[in-house]
């Protein structure tokens, strides 16, 4: 250091005057806090979770409709939302069928509603989509240990796409998505620099 003034060792840097080094190039202008406004995040993870439970409301609303006689092919009738304890219960496939339209109707209703980005209808949508994707999965192990390993296919399907579902609504990108832009006005107030 000669005079108060030190010599980087690498190339092309210039001296700094005093020990400090230079601002990164280039120098942002302005007081701390402004330049470019950071962008909003997207809106495409809430879309897609809506989509995502749109076709699972979808699906459990065709396996209900289809399988409403309780004389379908048992290949639907296992994908039914509780054939696999109500019929121990009731005889018959009439709890199954209700049981797959009440959570039908409700994953739609709320699909729907989380297109509007609603939060609330994220959260109720997760739980339905836990409650839905467990019983899949009980089901599909029932099947199995009771050699009805033929029908568990339209089980495992329903399962996967529960699941996936349920996994787009809980991800941090999708809370993000769900939060609206803040309202063009005056801007907040800042500290001073």
């Amino acid at each position: 250091m000669v005079c108060g003034m030190s010599y980087p060792s690498g190339p092309y840097q210039p001296p700094t005057y005093g020990g400090a080094p230079y601002p990164p190039w280039p120098v942002p202008y302005g007081p701390p806090g402004y330049g470019y406004p950071p962008r909003p995040p997207s809106t495409a993870p809430a879309y897609v979770t809506a989509l995502l439970f749109l076709a699972c409301g979808a699906l459990s609303l065709v396996l209900a409709i289809v399988g409403w006689s309780g004389e379908a092919d048992p290949h639907v009738l296992a994908g039914l939302v509780g054939v696999v304890g109500g019929s121990h219960v009731t005889g018959n496939v009439d709890f199954a069928i209700s049981a797959t339209m009440t959570t039908a109707c409700t994953t739609l209703t709320f699909a729907l509603v989380l297109l509007g980005r609603l939060a609330l209808a994220r959260w109720v949508l997760a739980a339905v989509g836990v409650v839905a994707a467990g019983y899949y999965l009980v089901a599909i192990f029932y099947l199995l240990a009771h050699d009805a390993a033929s029908v568990t296919g339209l089980p495992a399907a329903a399962l996967l796409l529960w699941l996936g579902a349920t996994v787009a609504a809980v991800l941090p990108a999708t809370g993000r998505a769900m939060r609206r832009p803040a309202a063009q006005g005056r801007p907040a107030a800042q500290g001073r620099w």
